[in-house]
């Protein structure tokens, strides 16, 4: 008998900031920029960088995004030019909308604000202080609304220095700490006769500052993550620095070494307004393995295992088998071998290849850079070889279920590219890439066992096919909330990114409404009522998994796609009990 034995530490606790990720105004102008990226096939440029964050704007300018330091370095017409989260002075943006370009604005709704409150107060004879970084994209376009009238101060140590001033408008930058902010506006009362105290410190800012002391009081260390050139994330650290044990700002996880987690029993990571949440994810993965064990345990393998079963697709192709067995069952068809093998290395190809094509702003993990990376041409190579099997089973079953297996595999891995055929036009519909997922699947798992039988126009083939597609639909709408909340760039081919938060909730739930709807009745008239009841047991997960998604307890991505396609081995369990 073999004996295994692991020899651990006693775990840290590690917290992550619920804070952490995209504010709304940088979601804001990434979203701007992508829309136009995908309505306009053409170069979009930003005055400057659009965020402060490296990793980000690589992956803008992999999309043809692309910053500039001012207007002059466009040399074509009618290019597109975008004025960024941080928002520019009022004369600068009558200059560059003067010259022969199309000007976007995406400045931050609550910069915005605070430009409109420096205006207003201006116009009736105040001075205004910004409480900021002089030199910030942000606090300079703010200026440019004070009239001439604008001074700037970091701290409260600055104010004894301003000239006195007998109306003021005192605002803060809307990342500056609110300690800083609230001391300045108190040390501007003994400089100016009359003081109006305009606190523009945004929420989310206000959110991760509350957050951050709270956590780095009980602290032995904090990670900060965030573009060095970041002002919040700065400010971030520096209220790190002073409350907790210790404190390390980085930018990647690469970054992290063991030595500083030695006597580190809790440990709280949190981000700077700029810092997607894949990149939180990932540091915290490097954290748990630096404070963990002291060398790779069984546990360790598994995870990596596991993960890589999920990321490699194989999961995916369990998962549409399990689906398609499911449809021969609601159909009455016999179980077939050679349509659940079909099902599989249809999903499998497709899934292996939109991952290998994928461009949404996340740096690989190891099991990413394993098969997207290190073995980049071998992968492709399986996928492509894994779609060709699934092509020539499909014309053992038949011509008509060859040409359209042909059609939809052919379509899906030229989806990613926007090559020709109308697919460019067609990916820049909104939810174009849900539309396309739940089509290929519904005909690969739904339709054709039915039209293999000859039952293509009968009752239980149509109730099928209607099931699916609405089923792969929801788990296409899962999946963009999933991602979304990991801050995966993407567009409008994406429900989710065009149709906002609430209503892909409103579609869920609406869908699950009626497909429940559909089962109970089906069960209560008498049809194959055994299935029927197994079938409506099993929507009581997609009820769990929405509210679990709706309540915002969504894990990392792995995990997400583990528990969104698990709903279809859930289906095939309950219905292989069934008669």
């Amino acid at each position: 008998m073999i004996e295994f034995v692991f020899r651990m530490k006693k775990k840290a606790q590690i917290t992550v900031a619920k804070s952490a990720g995209f504010c709304p105004g940088v979601k804001n102008a990434i979203d701007k920029v992508l829309e136009l990226a995908a309505q306009r096939q053409k170069t979009i440029y930003t005055l400057g960088p659009l965020i402060h964050n490296k990793q980000v704007i690589e992956t803008l300018r992999e999309k043809n995004i692309l910053a500039v330091k001012s207007a002059a370095e466009i040399k074509e017409k009618g290019a597109i030019l975008v004025i960024r989260a941080h928002g520019i002075p009022p004369e600068e943006e009558a200059r560059i909308r003067a010259l022969e370009l199309e000007v976007v604005d995406a400045t931050c709704p609550l910069v915005k604000r605070v430009q409109e409150n420096i205006r207003a107060y201006a116009r009736k004879g105040y001075s205004t202080i910004i409480v900021g970084d002089a030199d910030h994209a942000e606090v300079l376009g703010l200026m440019g609304y004070t009239e001439g009238r604008g001074f700037v101060v970091s701290g409260p140590e600055e104010v004894p220095g301003l000239p006195r001033l007998e109306k003021a408008n005192i605002v803060a930058q809307t990342t500056q700490e609110t300690e800083v902010f609230l001391a300045a506006a108190a040390a501007a009362r003994k400089i100016a006769g009359e003081l109006e105290v305009s606190n523009t410190i945004c929420n989310p800012t206000k959110m991760r500052q509350t957050e951050t002391v709270e956590f780095s009081r009980n602290s032995d260390l904090v990670i900060v993550v965030g573009g060095k050139n970041s002002a919040n994330t700065a400010r971030l650290f520096q209220i790190c620095e002073r409350l907790a044990k210790k404190a390390v700002h980085i930018e990647r996880e690469d970054e992290l070494e063991k030595a500083l987690f030695q006597g580190a029993k809790s440990i709280f990571i949190t981000a700077g307004a700029s810092t997607p949440t894949w990149m939180t994810d990932k540091v915290l993965e490097k954290a748990r393995e630096l404070a963990g064990h002291e060398a790779a345990g069984l546990m360790d393998h598994l995870s990596f295992a596991w993960r890589l079963v999920v990321t490699g697709s194989l999961y995916t192709a369990l998962a549409a088998t399990a689906l398609t067995y499911v449809c021969m069952r609601l159909e009455g068809a016999p179980v077939s071998g050679k349509f659940l093998l079909m099902a599989g290395l249809f999903a499998f190809s497709l899934h292996m290849a939109h991952r290998a094509a994928e461009k949404g702003g996340a740096e690989p993990d190891k099991a990413r850079r394993l098969l997207f990376i290190k073995y980049k041409g071998a992968t492709r190579l399986v996928s492509l070889a894994s779609g060709a099997l699934a092509i020539f089973l499909s014309a053992a079953l038949g011509w008509q279920i060859f040409l359209a297996a042909a059609f939809f595999w052919a379509v899906g891995m030229l989806y990613p590219y926007k090559l020709p055929m109308g697919l460019e036009k067609f990916a820049n519909f909104p939810a174009s890439k849900d539309i396309v997922t739940a089509a290929g699947w519904t005909f690969i798992c739904a339709y054709a066992p039915g039209l293999r039988q000859g039952w293509a126009l009968d009752n239980s083939t149509q109730l099928a096919v209607f099931f699916v597609f609405l089923l792969v639909f929801m788990r296409s709408l899962l999946f963009g909330i999933s991602h979304a909340h990991s801050d995966l760039i993407a567009g409008r081919e994406n429900f989710y990114k065009a149709a906002g938060p609430r209503l892909t909730y409103f579609a869920l739930f609406s869908i699950f409404l009626l497909l429940s709807a559909i089962l109970f009745t089906l069960k209560g008239s008498g049809w194959r009522p055994e299935l029927a009841a197994a079938l409506l047991t099993g929507m009581l997960y997609y009820l769990a998994l929405m509210l679990f998604f709706f309540f915002g307890r969504i894990p990392e991505r792995v995990a997400s796609e583990a528990l969104i396609d698990a709903q279809f081995l859930v289906l095939a369990g309950l219905t292989y009990y069934t008669k």
